[in-house]
């Protein structure tokens, strides 16, 4: 019953002589695409089998499993950071392989889409009669039934025959590719399906092996026969009901189903059952579609002849003195319907034999899951029916390039029906291979991701910008994921500069002793020692820069814009002399004084208000500091108690002297994360804009955060914004230029508008309705390919989790140290800034 013959790369050759040539289809995430772009997809679908005019199609949705221990180890070798931050890295990947253990036991499912064509081969039909290569031909058959009956445990293949099959497969491959993307399958690919179908488990798809040992001598391949059947080398006990497999250590009790009747007619979209179940079914699930192509022509006079039979029976029930059922009326209207697109579309039909594998560890389970199974096709009008005695016939209807085992339960269907059942698409989103941040709220997947890849051009992305964007109401859970991804990245070997001017970072060393010796923890106070220290005539070294800084600042503070004819030129002026004296920001003050001018004096008196402010000493100073800041730590904090962010909703120009005060200081966070991006581009950087609103609805801060965002590729650094809304990432320019996007809870009709508008998502009432009932730590995301789905964030560690809550007047729980080898209770001071 085994069809398999022999294997060759991406080619396989049955037992009936037939060649298939099988390839994985990458699959395309389905998650909140517009019914246009679905209907693009349905459309190349439909393309890629109806072109394929003369062979059939077999296509396999397979659930493989994968190892989570082994993603962990794979991901670390991905890490970067060295010493002993590297074997904190490690540690921390080990405690979150065991938390996603606990959750989702040793392996995870994943879906793989795999297609197959027959491939037909016009040589072998000699249509030039030539003679001597059919006789040729046929002594080359006898020889080979010869050497098998004599050498039964080698097999000789034909190596023209497949030099032919090669070189027509090759022009199948050119022409599918240009409609999706496909993998070409090995020999090892092969046997993972095969051995899957027979009941393989607990080994994940990359850490299988399989091959087949042949050596080409002349015009012949030879190779072991064993190397075929050793794929079903399984223990198999057929019951009328099930199938019992002994795969080693493994007992696995498979039902397969098929789809009997289809009760209702199936629309677009809507439909997609492969996509659909994955989120509905949380055990394996394995599909074949065993595709038979009818010509358009064979397809009319079929239906033509089953309209007859009906037209038949329609007459004898008038001839009786009755009537025809509904059902007869039902099956006359559909075949006219039929044959009317038939014969306007000239297309082909195809005859579909459509099976599920369902497997559990017990027969008691098994029940369960096809109950589960048969409700969910119920619902899509598809009837199952669990063949009684055909159960292994049918299950090797799975292994790649079998014949259809039943015509019992063929279904006639158009390349609408087969393209609207989803193949392809998936809710897979993130990376492989990565640090995890959470998982897929619909279909419990472990979601990982690399930051740093967007700048790398990866095969795939849509997008090669390293900024991220964090967007949502208040305690939706912004920063708790920007926290989670920035500690992770700096575990990975990145490097952090956070401007947090909430100070809600500030217990880090403290909740996250750990990772103490690698935070430098900077709370900018008034006390004396901290007079001029974001002075940016004084800490900037580029005077240029410096002086472009303060200009920056002193206009916004007194609202001169460069149209001012006398006092922009009056500033700008004055700054210089500062600039040129080595003096501070008091300079400037200082010189527009001598001056002595009615504009000079009245501007001096108007910049003096605002350094007489509590905590204005920060940025006013004579030229000098006595302490500078270091951004010598693999966390770099930046933050000040002392200063008073206003309210989103309040206008600027409402703003009070010292909320404006809190913004210009903002400003000079912001220049120093634009000189941390270009410190250099050997370690991937990452720049934190916390409360990014309060400065960006200025065009100072606007064009300081565009330069951020702008250099971020070139100089390997990712620049990420925390705001409330959308609008206060300023400009299309600087939406397009950001590449990992979190959107979280918001009731705001238009805000959530505009937010499916920057996910480049169709606005409906579904799509608004997901975002406006995200629960907190969960958001919208989109990676870096532009999927889209909706998961929870999770730092998989009670004490991360401890660290980064900002709720106010919450209860404190004390919480166990996790990590005492590596802290044992030592108290970490202030560094020095």
């Amino acid at each position: 019953m085994f069809p398999i013959k022999y294997i060759e790369e991406n080619l396989v050759f049955n037992k009936e002589n037939e060649c298939w040539a099988y390839y994985e289809l990458e699959p395309y995430n389905y998650s909140f695409l517009s019914e246009d772009k679905k209907l693009g997809i349905f459309r190349e679908i439909k393309k890629l089998i109806s072109q394929n005019h003369d062979g059939d199609i077999h296509a396999l949705y397979i659930t493989t499993e994968e190892s989570i221990r082994d993603i962990q180890e794979r991901s670390k070798k991905l890490i970067r950071s060295e010493g002993e931050l590297k074997e904190l890295a490690f540690d921390h990947m080990d405690m979150q392989t065991e938390v996603l253990i606990n959750a989702n036991g040793e392996n995870e499912n994943k879906v793989k889409y795999f297609i197959g064509f027959k491939l037909s081969n016009k040589e072998d039909m000699f249509q030039d009669g030539d003679f001597v290569a059919v006789l040729v031909k046929k002594i080359k058959e006898f020889f080979r039934r010869a050497s098998k009956q004599l050498f039964d445990d080698v097999t000789i293949f034909d190596a023209k025959e497949l030099d032919r099959y090669v070189a027509i497969e090759d022009m199948l491959e050119n022409r599918i590719s240009k409609r999706f993307r496909f993998r070409r399958l090995n020999q090892k690919d092969f046997g993972y399906i095969v051995e899957h179908i027979f009941g393989l488990e607990s080994i994940a798809y990359d850490d299988y092996e399989y091959a087949i040992k042949s050596v080409k001598e002349g015009t012949n391949v030879q190779f072991k026969k064993y190397d075929l059947l050793k794929l079903t080398d399984v223990g198999i006990e057929e019951e009328k009901r099930y199938i019992k497999l002994q795969h080693g250590d493994n007992l696995q009790y498979v039902a397969v189903l098929t789809v009997s009747e289809l009760t209702g007619e199936l629309s677009f979209p809507g439909n997609e059952v492969l996509y659909l179940q994955q989120e509905n079914f949380d055990f394996p699930v394995d599909v074949s579609e065993n595709i038979e192509t009818i010509g358009n022509r064979s397809a009319l006079k079929t239906v033509r002849n089953k309209k007859k039979e009906l037209d038949d029976l329609d007459d004898n029930a008038q001839e009786a003195g009755t009537s025809s059922s509904g059902q007869v009326y039902d099956a006359i209207e559909e075949a006219e319907e039929l044959e009317d697109i038939l014969d306007s579309t000239k297309e082909s039909m195809y005859k579909l034999s459509y099976l599920i594998r369902v497997s559990a560890s017990s027969k008691e389970e098994l029940e369960k899951r096809v109950t589960t199974v048969r409700d969910f096709y119920s619902d899509y009008n598809m009837i199952l029916q669990r063949p009684y005695g055909d159960q292994l016939g049918l299950l090797h209807e799975f292994v790649p390039s079998s014949k259809r085992y039943l015509d019992d339960y063929i279904q006639y269907a158009t390349s609408d029906f087969i393209a609207l059942l989803g193949f392809g698409s998936s809710r897979f989103i993130g990376e492989e291979l990565g640090f995890p941040i959470g998982y897929d709220v619909a279909t419990g997947q472990t979601v990982r991701i690399r930051p740093e890849l967007a700048a790398q051009g990866v095969k795939g992305a849509v997008t090669n910008a390293l900024a991220k964007a964090f967007i949502g109401s208040l305690g939706g859970g912004k920063s708790q994921a920007e926290n989670t991804i920035t500690v992770n990245s700096v575990l990975w070997g990145a490097e952090s500069l956070m401007l947090d001017p909430k100070t809600e970072r500030d217990n880090w060393k403290e909740d996250i002793p750990w990772l103490a010796p690698y935070i430098n923890n900077i709370n900018f106070t008034a006390e004396e020692k901290n007079n001029g220290i974001l002075d940016p005539l004084v800490i900037i070294e580029d005077k240029k820069s410096a002086e472009r800084l303060a200009l920056d600042i002193l206009t916004y503070l007194t609202g001169i814009s460069i149209q001012d004819s006398a006092r922009f030129p009056l500033l700008k002026g004055h700054i210089s002399r500062a600039v040129t004296k080595h003096g501070g920001m008091l300079t400037v003050i200082k010189e527009l004084r001598n001056t002595n001018t009615k504009e000079s004096l009245e501007l001096a008196e108007h910049i003096e208000s605002f350094s007489e402010l509590s905590f204005a000493s920060l940025l006013f100073s004579n030229g000098t500091a006595s302490r500078k800041i270091k951004l010598d730590k693999e966390i770099n904090i930046f933050g000040s108690e002392e200063l008073v962010l206003p309210d989103e909703e309040t206008e600027p120009d409402k703003y009070t002297p010292s909320e404006m005060l809190t913004v210009a200081m903002m400003l000079v966070f912001s220049h120093l994360g634009l000189i941390f991006i270009r410190s250099g581009n050997n370690v991937f950087k990452i720049v934190t804009l916390e409360e990014a609103w309060s400065y960006m609805q200025f065009p100072q801060g606007k064009v300081l955060t565009g330069k951020m965002i702008r250099e971020g590729r070139s100089k390997n650094s990712a620049t990420d914004i925390v705001t409330q809304n959308t609008d206060d990432i300023a400009g299309e320019k600087m939406k397009n230029n950001i590449g990992l996007k979190f959107a979280f809870k918001s009731t705001d009709k238009v805000e959530v508008e505009k937010t499916l508008k920057f996910f480049n998502l169709e606005f409906t009432d579904e799509n608004a309705e997901t975002l406006a009932t995200l629960e907190n730590g969960q958001c919208l995301f989109q990676d870096l390919y532009g999927n889209v789905s909706v998961i929870q964030i999770d730092s998989m560690s009670d004490e991360l989790d401890h660290a980064f809550d900002t709720r106010p007047n919450m209860e404190q729980e004390d919480y166990e140290d996790d990590y005492e080898d590596y802290y044992e209770g030592e108290e970490y001071e202030e560094e020095e800034i």
